[in-house]
């Protein structure tokens, strides 16, 4: 890991970088090697330092980039049916790179498929699994991840519009979702239902901090954020610590059979089946912007799939997929989406719709793979697993509309209530357990 220079000598403040274990492993591949390139398909702005640097380039690529960046935004200019950089050549190579070096590369280029988060003292690092290269080192890797940190001195960052105190909550009830998700001894299954209790549990007393905000005239007006009570602090860590308790899956199986999910529940002519609960959420995406054009075929083509299937087919189908699938792989995807959008929640307080993005995604791209698996009678390879993968996360997180749009569908849409996804989850463990 490459670190920052530290600032000038007296600055006590520690700014904290957070990275997985295997960001340092990343290596480009280069041209037509590389299954799909990031200069496809994506809206690239170049920073205003490289923009200053790209104003005195010379001779014919010095005015290609006058004719094909809009200096006034950095947007560079796409072209083709497929959206293609200005500067990707036939061969998938840059331009820039092969003239000016890789140093001439804009921020944005130069970075990905590694992505920073931005905190007040705090750097989140990942790479994004909308590389496909990356997306396929990931799935591959068996071992469990482990969020490294180092810390350097750095000028200290303050933004009173930023919820400091509830940050310094979310970042150890990250650390206890991630160290759940990693937990082998429970099934896929039962680790994303003890995520989903825990984000739910945490939230109602993040929730209930907020109401004094809300309910206080000079907190209600000031851009200031009330500290969590003594009280809310132990109960938080009491959550933290019980969903880390040999127990704790049992002790949610029990409530939720108590209230809920009692075996009427389970009865596919008494309630939506969850063919349907799962087919609600593949028709959500359809709505959304796509950014290749074979998105929506694809989308659809697996809609009409489920649609001719019957309840019966479908649950022995899957639960034949099920049994050969590695839950590793749904580990590390898991554990991805976790450190990447958890902390997110400092903007907004929605730790739960931010678990259930996470939860979902996984059972999406599951989805994916299993309706690939029937295709190919009942086979699957790492790299058809890559390619979808890493293609779905690509149509949502390079799209900032999609991710507010998929954001807002967590926390208000029917279709994605805890209630259908815990669902879709105990029916999915208990067709595993029984097969």
């Amino acid at each position: 890991m490459e670190k920052p220079a530290e600032q000038k000598k007296g600055m006590a403040i520690a700014m904290k970088y957070y990275y997985p274990d295997y960001f340092d492993d990343f290596e480009c591949v280069p041209g037509h090697e590389c299954p799909d390139s990031c200069c496809i398909r994506w809206q690239i702005v170049v920073d205003p330092d490289t923009l200053k640097k790209y104003r005195h380039v010379q001779g014919p690529l010095g005015k290609r980039m006058a004719e094909k960046i809009d200096f006034s935004t950095g947007r560079i200019c796409p072209h083709g049916e497929d959206n293609r950089c200005e500067f990707l050549n036939e061969d998938n190579l840059c331009d820039i790179v092969l003239e000016l070096g890789e140093n001439a590369l804009c921020e944005t280029c130069h970075t990905h498929p590694r992505h920073e988060e931005v905190y007040p003292n705090v750097r989140e690092r990942s790479l994004a699994m909308t590389c496909p290269i990356a997306c396929k080192q990931l799935l591959e890797r068996k071992e469990p991840v482990n969020i490294d940190c180092y810390e350097v001195h750095a000028r200290k960052e303050w933004d009173p519009f930023f919820d400091h105190k509830l940050f310094a909550e979310l970042v150890p009830t990250r650390d206890t979702l991630l160290s759940i998700a990693q937990d082998r001894k429970f099934s896929m299954n039962q680790r994303m239902v003890m995520i989903l209790g825990m984000a739910h549990d945490v939230e109602s007393r993040i929730h209930h901090r907020a109401e004094r905000k809300h309910t206080s005239f000079p907190l209600k007006n000031l851009p200031f954020f009330p500290d969590f009570t003594d009280r809310e602090k132990h109960q938080l860590r009491k959550i933290r610590k019980a969903y880390c308790e040999d127990t704790a899956y049992e002790k949610i199986e029990k409530r939720l059979d108590e209230i809920i999910y009692d075996e009427k529940y389970f009865r596919q002519e008494n309630e939506e089946p969850v063919s349907t609960i799962m087919t609600d959420m593949l028709f959500a995406l359809s709505t959304m912007e796509a950014l290749n054009p074979e998105w929506p075929p694809l989308l659809q083509s697996i809609l009409n799939i489920r649609e001719e299937m019957s309840r019966e087919e479908s649950r022995g189908r899957m639960a034949e997929y099920t049994e050969q699938e590695d839950e590793i792989e749904l580990e590390q995807m898991l554990v991805y989406f976790l450190y990447v959008y958890c902390c997110t929640s400092a903007y907004d307080e929605q730790l739960l719709a931010k678990c259930k993005m996470a939860v979902v995604n996984v059972l999406i791209i599951r989805e994916l793979w299993f309706m690939r698996w029937m295709e190919n009678d009942d086979m699957l390879t790492i790299d058809e697993k890559a390619e979808l993968a890493h293609w779905y996360v690509r149509e949502i997180e390079n799209s900032d509309e999609n991710m507010e749009q998929w954001d807002s569908l967590m926390q208000r849409s029917p279709r994605f209530a805890i209630k259908k996804i815990l669902k879709v989850l105990r029916r999915g463990d208990i067709l595993k357990q029984t097969h």
